[in-house]
């Protein structure tokens, strides 16, 4: 049985799956389970490890959403 794939759908979905990721990651930056410009220099190295390889420079996309949320100003505080 063959479907043809909803790409509004898939996209949507991996959309989603990502804001996971970025919440989670600020969610422990801003708890202080991890140490934020550690953290975001270790994926800028990551992502110029990677970049010479990927031909699609567009699925470093959602790496570049992650570091830009991390070096984003926190948007609440702490709760202690």
């Amino acid at each position: 049985m063959e479907k043809d794939i909803d790409m509004q759908t898939l996209s949507a979905a991996i959309a989603g799956f990502l804001a996971c990721h970025v919440l989670t990651c600020r969610f422990l930056v801003q708890e202080g389970v991890v140490d934020k410009d550690r953290f975001a220099a270790y994926l800028e190295t990551a992502m110029a490890e990677m970049a010479p390889g990927i031909e699609d420079k567009r699925t470093l996309f959602s790496l570049r959403q992650l570091i830009a949320a991390l070096r984003a100003p926190p948007t609440s505080t702490p709760v202690q």
